[in-house]
């Protein structure tokens, strides 16, 4: 009878699943075919195509997150790593800062369109900068500080101006497309090897048509005319060996709902919470990316920022995607939370804070805690691709690799077995089971950070109490 019961419940379930995806496979094949009614009219995607001196490899730099007035000493690291090409992931500058009134209400200010550019101006003349600048192709892509202000999208008042500061940044050719369409700043270029090997470098605007949700709706990430072009891009010929995309925001990780479970009890996590993006906040947008990459059947790695830490989350075929996906996160260039902590804390936290929180303790995946910039690394002879996290010095801190039949469809999977209930562990686990792990981490830290403060002084008594001893028999 358990047996019988079972299989029945299993069967349940499928049923269910298979149910779900064709849903979600209609609905999305329902806004792609609108998006190619609108864009009918357009003419066809051109991928700007940059030569690559080496037959062997191609090394692209990403990151993001970096404020001209603070120390951008990481900058000569990688410009030491002479990459054939730079990303820049969002955050280039921040045109808006923190400010606190008398009655110490928390809040930000834009400081104006002046201030913007002379950001930009900044970071460009400095010397490390500077230096790859000359020797690599920098590319890029936006996201909320240096479009303008924290979290702001499609009504931002400064947009146009920060468009035109933006690629100006980026040297954009006056004439190009990318400044004279109606729409946003996102990109491809291909980066070509002399035997016609090709990585696609893909890069999303989620700003400038970006529109938050609420209770009673989803948010929206992009327009459907960037929809469509990053549909064309996808497929466009001659096909990419490899297409890295470019995202402003994580595409797997979930950090908020961590942090909802104790946004009750707390200001600051409930700000985070509601503050932190990713692509996880609207499942429709970030199921739609997923079809559209399918449908096209690109290889793709995933590049992201905006969280002030280094992560590579990665996750199983059938999970998101036919293949194994991998989003690499470089965050950070100039500043994390814990650098960023009043002094004396900051110092503290450089020596006690743990340089990883690693998923057991802090899911999903593991995150590294400092200063970082990212990599990624093609080896045209073995046709592995390498992602890493890299800190001070170019010491690789995280790294995942795969070999480029690992990035193609998995001819196992049928429909029924694409399911997220048992891939990625933050959506899976249920409200209080977040609340408890979240709980546990904080206290795990408070246990580090006390041990900081316990062991010298009890070294310190200790020493003491031995030389007070040897004083007595002396």
């Amino acid at each position: 009878m358990t047996t019988t019961t079972t299989t029945t419940t299993l069967e349940r379930r499928r049923r269910r699943r298979r149910r779900a995806h064709r849903a979600r496979s209609f609905a999305s094949s329902l806004a792609m075919a609108l998006a190619c009614a609108r864009a009918s009219e357009a003419r066809a995607t051109v991928v700007r195509q940059v030569a690559v001196a080496s037959r062997d490899g191609f090394k692209l730099g990403f990151g993001s997150c970096n404020k001209p007035w603070q120390d951008m000493s990481l900058w000569e690291d990688v410009a030491d790593e002479a990459p054939d090409a730079f990303a820049w992931l969002g955050d280039a500058v921040y045109a808006d800062i923190r400010t606190k009134t008398r009655d110490g209400h928390r809040g930000r200010e834009y400081r104006g369109e002046a201030f913007h550019e002379a950001a930009f101006h900044q970071v460009k003349e400095y010397e490390p900068y500077a230096r790859l600048r000359a020797t690599s192709d920098v590319i890029g892509t936006w996201d909320d500080h240096d479009y303008g202000y924290n979290n702001v999208g499609k009504d931002w008042a400064h947009k146009d101006f920060a468009k035109r500061a933006f690629l100006d940044f980026l040297d954009e050719p006056i004439d190009s497309e990318r400044r004279t369409r109606d729409g946003g700043v996102y990109d491809a270029v291909d980066y070509v090897n002399p035997d016609g090997r090709r990585v696609r470098v893909v890069l999303l605007d989620l700003r400038w048509d970006m529109e938050e949700g609420d209770d009673a709706r989803e948010g929206t990430l992009m327009s459907e005319a960037q929809w469509s072009w990053l549909r064309d891009v996808l497929s466009s010929e001659p096909r990419a060996d490899l297409t890295a995309i470019g995202s402003s925001i994580q595409v797997l990780e979930a950090g908020y709902l961590m942090l909802q479970g104790i946004a009750r009890f707390s200001e600051p996590a409930r700000m985070v919470a509601e503050g932190l993006e990713s692509w996880t906040r609207t499942p429709s947008q970030q199921r739609r990316l997923m079809d559209t990459i399918t449908a096209s059947n690109a290889s793709v790695v995933f590049m992201s920022g905006d969280v002030h830490h280094g992560q590579i989350a990665v996750e199983p075929p059938g999970c998101f995607l036919p293949y194994k996906t991998m989003d690499a996160t470089a965050s950070g260039f100039t500043h994390t939370p814990f650098r960023e902590a009043p002094e004396p804390l900051a110092t503290f936290f450089k020596y006690a804070n743990p340089l990883y929180y690693r998923s057991w303790i802090l899911p999903a995946y593991d995150r590294f805690t400092d200063i970082n910039y990212g990599e990624l690394n093609v080896n045209w002879k073995t046709d592995v691709v390498e992602l890493s996290i890299k800190t001070t010095g170019r010491r690789t801190m995280l790294k995942e690799s795969a070999g480029l039949a690992e990035l193609t469809r998995d001819p196992s999977l049928s429909e029924e077995d694409y399911d997220l209930t048992h891939c990625h562990p933050v959506l899976s686990m249920s409200f209080e089971r977040r609340r408890t792990r979240v709980l546990l981490f904080f206290a795990w830290c408070l246990c580090i950070y006390v041990s900081y403060i316990v062991v010298p002084l009890a070294s310190a008594y200790a020493l003491g109490a031995s030389i007070r001893r040897k004083a007595k028999k002396d």
